[in-house]
């Protein structure tokens, strides 16, 4: 599935100045400098707001310069610098950017992918494994109905109303959650049970299991184990099916 970065940053919201310089990046993301932006060596350097902002010039897909040609450059104080600062500085003032915990995906981060502010993740894989292990589902499932968007609390939200939908379907045929007699129970480690010691993570194990114990395809098990989710009643169905 495609993660969909947010194109509108907390920069496009702000009023451009008249001669504001604008760094394109080949991630599709942008800086708008309140100066000027040029090239230095191997890096693209960008005044904001009395800093002098540093970027990987292999980053760069183009700047954008706005400034008239009689527009002076801001003047500096004799022997005073300005502080500069790289993208890996750490400093909160490189990227006026949304917040960080409230995006999934932002590839200026050390860890790219959070789902969550203490959970955060290098990859994409291991976001969505992540996030699988917290909503007890499969990592297919949790990239089928986290949404396209890169918004981390809608992602969540998101992800919640359909384990709320789901569960809402599922639960009442259920016995108490502290039973051990039900075939499925999505609250357990392993949700699908064929016995006591018969314990499996997927519909599909739990079937082929009944399949063997019944001397039966498995086609044979789902057309006869009946619509009930009683363990007791399913193999009640089998015995008498079979």
């Amino acid at each position: 599935m495609k993660v969909v970065v947010v194109a509108y940053l907390f920069l496009n919201l702000v009023v451009l100045p008249v001669n504001a310089d604008i760094i394109y990046f080949k991630d599709g993301m942008k800086t708008i400098c309140q100066e000027k932006a040029w090239e230095e060596d191997d890096q693209i350097k960008c005044e904001y707001a009395g800093w002098v902002l540093t970027y990987p010039k292999a980053d760069v897909l183009r700047v954008l310069k706005t400034r008239t040609k009689q527009q002076n450059t801001p003047t500096e104080k004799k022997g005073q610098k300005r502080p500069v600062i790289t993208q890996n500085s750490g400093q909160k003032k490189v990227r006026p950017t949304l917040a960080d915990e409230m995006v999934f995906y932002n590839p200026r981060r050390p860890y790219t992918y959070w789902t969550g502010k203490n959970s955060k993740h290098k990859t994409y894989k291991r976001a969505i494994q992540d996030l699988a292990n917290q909503y007890e589902r499969s990592p297919e499932w949790i990239q089928a109905h986290m949404g396209d968007t890169n918004d981390l609390e809608q992602i969540h939200q998101n992800l919640a109303n359909q384990v709320l939908t789901r569960e809402s379907v599922v639960d009442p045929p259920l016995a108490p959650i502290s039973s051990g007699s039900v075939f499925y129970n999505p609250r357990r480690p392993f949700p699908y049970w064929t016995g006591k010691a018969s314990r499996y993570k997927r519909y599909k194990d739990a079937i082929q299991a009944l399949a063997v114990e019944y001397g039966q395809s498995p086609q044979w098990i789902q057309k006869n184990m009946g619509e009930s989710n009683d363990l007791s009643e399913i193999h009640q169905n089998l015995k008498n099916a079979n």
